[in-house]
């Protein structure tokens, strides 16, 4: 570096780094007129120019050689982020999703509730022309990967909580270049997995070809390798020192203006606060809450391989589906997402290069092949405790207080995701080696650090995004937000920030009418598929409250020849054992078929059954129905018994009931029949008994407390009503 500085001119803003917060900002301030000074510390990344190489030296690390990808080790967290003009766009896995509304604490704002910024939402989704994705030109179809997460929600049960979320890339079949709505040049994605190396293709819709274009279309000036270090208020101008310059000679270059915006991200706009209050002691005026409020976003990567299958996995964008999940832990329900992504072989072949023990690993894999085209990630997101603390090491550099233990309800969830999911592909599903043997979580969604409240002691920032005692002094990035979004948090970033520049321009400028030009082109509010799955998740829970069981009956007509003459086979299901202990009927549904001596071939039959009913004189009830081959409804309807006392008359009385077949229009004469269950039947029924829960715990919790509940009906009936036994919510 040179001894002798450099200064620059003066200008009106100075924004440092363009990632989501900052490239809103400079896009905005520069339409409004201002003079803008764009500082980002990496380089300007242009098509075919992302590393590939398996040489982890070429280019990958910003600490090796101001590569793509700076990864921080926080103590007790990993951080990755990228470091380009575009920030984290130029490798994040372009997802733009909004929170659940439902889900969000009090530590959110009135200002950041959907209410109030899905305008901004609809506003940056134009922006970046967000759409799901789409087929692959090259098959006409969607890549292989989301059909394999889609089916997997299909047989968990759960496919409406699977969705295709808005995805920020280009899909055009076509291979020449054409220009998108800001007139930058751009190509069709043609689906190679690579999203989150950095697209040499250009059809990713990262900032550089959106916001940033913008702001260097209406004058901004971009500022590349200029890694900011001291930050100084005189009381009439702020003035920016950065090491400019590529490779290991820079130059330390000062620039002044009237106001400052920082949004380098959460670790980096965190630290250089901290600097700038504990060791530079230019802003010593800062809150005592600084650094307070971190979290990691409550993220989670696990990995499988799908062996012995066909379809090339690491095609199409680097995330396609989400599946919104409602897991219930230690009596709370905790909500995550987990999505689907795409390991790119570039990564794979990196790996393995660096990792130890190559002749080992050659052995082992002839033993147990591993296609790398089979390999995918799962990555989770939910709400962690938010609960972080920033501050700076012996070095200066930025160090996380993080308690793991504080998140424990989530990471557990998380972590019963494999499991679960393993189960039905049989293979295994394993957290990443970081978690699996250190326990040290690893984010690439780092979210806060400079809390925001119109209280200095409480906040860094007021709800202008203004400094406390620093005015002109602005924070655009995700170091405001004020806890982890649960979903992937650029959207909000870019919605949040859309929202405070606004409001900065109009009070600034002193016209309470400004709006950014695009909203001409917001003619409509984008679609939310993310939306629909928040709401069936909910109505889920309402639903499956307290777990449930689910078992299968089978009864054979009395005096019938053969089972196929005369039986009811059925399933039965409670999908939620709370409710099913508040409604005094005790309803379970039914489906399956009947078969009645005098009818040609089963039918297929619905319905309820009343276990246990209060204050009935009958054991249960069977109110089902079925069409016949010429469409006349039917209905069947019958009771099970108790003649004489004693749990042996009980006994007698379930195994036996007298169904009443009838038109549902009531014409012609019902029919009767009686159906019984043979002792083997009582054994094979039982046997079928399952809980429903999403991990074994609660799976076996659900039996004993629908055991619990039924013994009681049927040994213990003078001593209170069934519906009485305790049936203990988890």
């Amino acid at each position: 570096m040179t001894t002798q500085p450099q200064a620059k001119e003066q200008t009106d803003a100075i924004v440092v780094g363009s990632g989501f917060g900052g490239a809103v900002t400079a896009a905005r301030l520069a339409q409004a007129g201002y003079s803008v000074t764009v500082l980002e510390r990496g380089r300007r990344w242009l098509p075919g120019q992302f590393p590939r190489s398996s040489n982890i030296r070429e280019d990958w690390l910003w600490s090796q050689d101001s590569g793509l990808y700076d990864i921080r080790w926080l103590k007790t967290m990993l951080s990755l982020q990228g470091a380009g003009w575009g920030g984290g766009s130029l490798v994040y896995a372009n997802v733009f999703a909004r929170p659940a509304t439902s889900t969000l604490d009090g530590r959110w704002p009135d200002e950041l509730r959907r209410e109030v910024l899905d305008p901004y939402f609809d506003l940056a989704g134009t922006m970046l022309d967000v759409t799901p994705v789409q087929d692959d030109p090259k098959t006409g179809n969607v890549p292989a990967r989301t059909l394999v997460l889609e089916d997997l929600a299909t047989r968990m049960g759960i496919r409406p909580a699977a969705t295709r979320p808005n995805l920020a890339v280009r899909f055009d079949p076509s291979d020449a270049w054409t220009h998108n709505q800001h007139g930058v040049p751009q190509r069709g994605c043609t689906f190679t997995g690579e999203c989150v190396l950095g697209c040499n293709r250009s059809a990713k819709n990262s900032l550089d070809f959106n916001y940033l274009a913008v702001a260097e279309q209406n004058g901004a000036t971009a500022v590349t390798d200029s890694e900011v270090r001291h930050l100084e208020w005189d009381g009439s101008k702020w003035t920016v020192w950065a090491a400019e310059g590529s490779g290991p000679d820079k130059t330390l270059v000062s620039r002044s203006a009237t106001r400052l915006f920082l949004a380098a991200g959460a670790v980096a706009t965190t630290e250089l606060l901290l600097r700038s209050r504990d060791i530079d002691g230019t802003l010593p005026n800062l809150s005592q809450a600084l650094g307070h409020g971190f979290s990691g976003n409550g993220d989670y990567l696990a990995l499988s391989n799908l062996r012995h299958s066909e379809p090339d996995l690491t095609t199409g964008p680097t995330i396609t589906t989400t599946t919104v999940l409602d897991v219930w832990e230690r009596s709370r329900p905790v909500w995550l997402q987990v999505q689907d992504g795409a390991v790119p072989e570039a990564v794979s072949t990196l790996l393995n290069h660096l990792l130890p023990l190559h002749s080992v690993r050659a052995v082992w894999r002839r033993f147990r092949p591993r296609d790398p085209k089979q390999t995918f990630a799962f990555l989770s997101m939910g709400h962690d405790a938010g609960s972080g603390r920033l501050e700076l090491d012996r070095l200066g550099k930025a160090r996380l207080r993080w308690v793991n233990r504080w998140q424990a309800r989530l990471y557990r969830a998380e972590g019963r995701v494999g499991p679960a999911v393993a189960r039905i592909i049989q293979v295994p599903v394993r957290a990443v080696a970081t978690w699996s043997l250190l326990r040290l979580p690893v984010t690439v969604h780092p979210l806060g650090g400079v809390p925001t409240s119109s209280n200095p002691a409480k906040g860094v920032v007021g709800p202008d995004r203004q400094v406390h005692g620093y005015p002109s002094l602005y924070v655009m990035d995700g170091s405001v937000i004020p806890a982890s979004t649960g979903v992937n948090p650029s959207a909000t970033i870019l919605a949040s920030a859309e929202r405070a520049v606004e409001g900065i321009i109009r009070e600034t400028t002193g016209n309470s009418s400004w709006r950014a030009p695009e909203w001409a082109r917001v003619s409509c509010r984008l679609p939310v598929p993310e939306d629909d799955a928040y709401r069936w998740m909910l109505r889920r829970r309402q639903h499956t409250a307290g777990d449930g069981i689910v078992f299968a009956e089978t009864m054979h007509e009395r005096g019938s020849v053969t089972a196929r003459t005369g039986e009811l086979r059925v399933q039965l299901e409670i999908p939620s054992l709370d409710m099913f202990r508040n409604d005094p009927e005790h309803r379970l549904s039914v489906a399956g078929t009947l078969t009645i001596s005098g009818f040609s071939g089963p039918r297929q039959v619905t319905g309820h059954l009343s276990m246990f009913p209060e204050g009935a004189d009958h054991l249960m009830r069977y109110d089902l129905e079925f069409i016949d081959p010429t469409g006349q409804n039917w209905t069947a309807v019958g009771s099970k018994r108790q003649h004489g006392r004693g749990p042996i008359a009980r006994y007698r009385g379930l195994t036996k009931v007298d169904l009443m077949i009838s038109r549902a229009d009531g014409s012609g004469a019902p029919l009767t029949r009686t159906f019984v269950l043979h002792p083997q039947d009582v054994l094979r029924n039982g046997a079928s008994i399952r809980g429903t829960g999403f991990t074994f715990y609660r799976r076996r919790m659900a039996f004993n407390v629908f055991a619990r509940f039924f013994l009681s009906a049927v040994f213990r009936p003078k001593s209170g009503h069934p519906s009485q036994t305790r049936l203990r919510r988890r």
